[in-house]
């Protein structure tokens, strides 16, 4: 009552405080100098609380570092994917009791008299609902459905889950995308509006197939080891859920070295990519390649750091990489300059001179390089 929150709020900050007290210690003296700011440090307790004291004392060993220049949600894949690094057995323990804890949370008051609904699931059937609605809405869409992805989105959900089925999407005939022709369609077929799809029977609420991508080593499809796979839109999970759903999962080999015989260079001769090399492109770099942005490599368009047009830029794995369309924007015509020194790895130079490398198919921090001298050449 004094402080005029609620229980779980309540809940929250004395976990927090004791987490800064006790194993999270380095963690809160981190928060203290101004090295994180409450998000990052909240991410950290939320992702450490419950793990042995051990683990979670070798984690910020091994994050803390670098936390600083990480975005809260790129900082949540990290500590995920310590936890499960370092200690794949308490990773696995810690998951079943998660599971256990699924739930939609009662409606959140929001301005204008809307409201927010959260739910806390898997992240493997997060991913599947996620694909659901977006292949249901991008549907709609191609179908001219005028309303924009996220409004569909979101009347496509009430729609399958409160019964008015009808009245949400049946004006247009949901389409089935096309896997090949969308592909094959290249960098613009990548926009939400983009062509590549063929129009077909289904309405919402007809069963569809959903996709959701993830990568794992051969090594843990092999159980040789414990090593986290990566689910494509969310990020490292554990071995042992990888292998649950390479058991029960239609797979798609990517190989990204030269011995799968993937067409990887068109030269001059086109503008548009092919579909492998489409496939490789996005397999490689996971997200947009600007530094700090997550924006899936499925939904950026796909640019050619040397351009085609302007600069007889060759279409080919080591000359394409992904772009949101913002970001898109400001490396064409914003005064940024945008090199790939090698495959999968870009080099920004703002037009300050301030330069950044980031491999983002690794998921890495970005690093910070030496300021250039005089303007870019672009």
């Amino acid at each position: 009552m004094r402080l005029g929150c609620s229980r779980r709020q309540g809940r929250l900050l004395v976990r927090d405080g004791r987490a800064f007290e006790g194993a999270l210690a380095w963690t809160g003296q981190a928060l203290a100098r101004g090295q994180i700011d409450p998000a990052k440090a909240r991410i950290l307790v939320e992702g450490l609380d419950g793990v042995p004291v051990r683990l979670a004392l070798a984690v910020q060993e091994h994050l803390l570092d670098g936390a600083g220049t990480r975005t809260p949600s790129q900082l949540a894949r990290d500590v995920a994917r310590a936890v499960i690094m370092i200690d794949p057995a308490s990773a696995a323990e810690q998951y079943e009791v998660a599971v256990a804890g699924r739930r939609v949370c009662a409606p959140k008051v929001l301005p204008d008299g809307m409201a927010g609904v959260w739910a806390v699931l898997p992240a493997t059937d997060a991913t599947r609902l996620d694909s659901a609605l977006d292949s249901l809405a991008r549907g709609a869409r191609t179908a001219g459905d005028p309303r924009t992805l996220d409004q569909l989105r979101a009347d496509v959900l009430v729609g399958l889950t409160a019964g008015d089925v009808e009245g949400c999407a049946a004006r247009a005939a949901l389409a089935a995308p096309d896997d090949a022709a969308s592909d094959a369609a290249g960098p613009d077929a990548a926009g939400p509006d983009g062509p590549g799809t063929r129009r077909g029977e289904a309405f919402p609420g007809t069963a569809r197939r959903t996709e959701i991508r993830v990568t794992v080593p051969l090594s843990t499809l092999m159980d040789l080891d414990d090593a986290p796979a990566e689910l494509a839109g969310y990020g490292p999970i554990t071995a042992e859920t990888a292998r649950a759903l390479a058991r029960g999962g239609t797979w798609r080999r990517i190989v990204t070295d030269p011995l799968t015989g993937r067409v990887l260079d068109v030269g001059r001769t086109r503008y548009r990519p092919p579909a492998d090399l489409i496939t490789h492109v996005r397999a490689r770099d996971t997200t947009c390649s600007r530094p700090g942005c997550s924006t899936r490599a499925e939904s950026c368009d796909l640019d050619h750091t040397v351009e085609y047009h302007r600069h007889g830029g060759t279409t080919r794995h080591d000359n394409l990489g992904p772009l949101c369309p913002r970001d898109h924007a400001i490396k064409t015509d914003g005064g940024f300059h945008l090199t790939q020194v090698e495959p999968g790895v870009f080099e920004w130079t703002t037009p300050t001179g301030h330069r950044y490398r980031i491999e983002p198919g690794t998921d890495l921090p970005y690093e910070a390089l030496p300021r250039g001298i005089g303007p870019p050449p672009f």
